[in-house]
């Protein structure tokens, strides 16, 4: 069957290609997808930071919802008609049907139902090894931030202060359930988040992915206290490592493509928390683009205007 795929083919340069997708193996599942997310990890594909690491061309996309179209002969967990989590930014795609993530029902908005993001929430709580009574530093406060500070917010923690340089994005945090919200991008904010060097915080997590909230995170951290990498440094960084030997901090990497070495699935942890409510995506999703704009809306992506938190592809379906 013809479906269409999407194609990072150069720098800066996405295609839509014709593709034949064959009858699904026996263990494998085909998936019509209808939404896709716009990950900050696509966007440094099509700029081309990361093509060291990843070649073009290549076909992008982790963050879909999909209906399940057909099952291979074997496959008895998954049924046509179930909706599932799936990954590439194509029309039609087959995958195996072991470990496919299924919710309980259509979402209403599948654009607000992309999982993966979630899912790379739950993983980090794991990691961060929040204790209760935590006091807690998240330094930044973009998509992914706010996600955190969602999970957050359902921990019992004592204290939870957000930094950004962005004013609606903190309101966003603060109506989330931060406890403080600071912005950096201004002299008082400044000024304010450094008087935390008398209380320093039990777990800094640096989610911003720039050099100087790296270089905060071990300034803000107790001693024996926990810094949480979340984000996705792309570039090395100089760091005082002398500083963070000193200090005693563990150090925890909250890497989203890492297990969490325990016996459970963080995605369908993930699917079951946005379907109760714990996650709620409907005020981070500002952006929507049918595919067939999806050179457009990877340059706006890229620009990032005032306004702009995240943006989904929606797939007919």
């Amino acid at each position: 069957m013809q479906a269409q795929w999407i194609y990072f083919t150069d720098k800066g340069v996405a295609e839509i290609r014709e593709v034949d997708v064959g009858d699904p193996k026996a263990d494998e599942i085909q998936v019509k997808c209808i939404a896709n997310g716009i990950c900050m990890g696509e966007v440094s594909l099509f700029t081309g930071m990361e093509t060291h690491r990843f070649p073009l061309p290549l076909v992008p996309g982790h963050e879909g919802i999909g209906r399940v179209t057909r099952i291979g002969s074997e496959v008895t967990e998954v049924k046509e008609g179930d909706y599932v989590v799936c990954r590439q930014w194509a029309t039609l795609m087959n995958v195996k049907a072991g470990g496919a993530v299924r919710f309980a029902k259509r979402p209403a908005d599948p654009s607000i139902a992309v999982a993966e993001p979630v899912d790379c929430v739950v993983g980090a709580l794991y990691s961060f090894e929040i204790m209760p009574g935590d006091r807690v530093l998240l330094m930044g406060a973009g998509f992914m931030g706010l996600l955190n500070v969602q999970g957050l917010r359902a921990c019992p923690i004592a204290e939870l202060v957000v930094t950004d340089v962005k004013q609606p994005n903190l309101d966003l945090a603060a109506e989330f359930g931060a406890t403080k919200v600071i912005n950096t991008a201004l002299a008082e904010g400044r000024e304010e988040l450094d008087s935390y060097r008398e209380r320093k915080f039990d777990l800094v997590i640096e989610a911003a992915g720039v050099e100087p909230t790296l270089k905060l995170a071990g300034q803000l951290t107790r001693v024996g206290g926990r810094i949480g990498l979340f984000a996705w440094h792309h570039t090395p960084r100089p760091l005082d490592l002398g500083e963070w030997h000193m200090g005693g901090y563990k150090v925890l990497n909250a890497s989203p493509m890492i297990s969490t070495d325990r016996a459970v699935s963080t995605m369908e942890r993930a699917v079951r928390l946005i379907e109760c409510g714990t996650f709620d995506l409907s005020k981070l999703i500002t952006h929507r683009h049918h595919y067939t704009r999806v050179q457009e809306a990877m340059e706006l992506a890229v620009d990032r205007r005032a306004g702009y938190i995240k943006g989904v592809l929606l797939f007919d379906e």
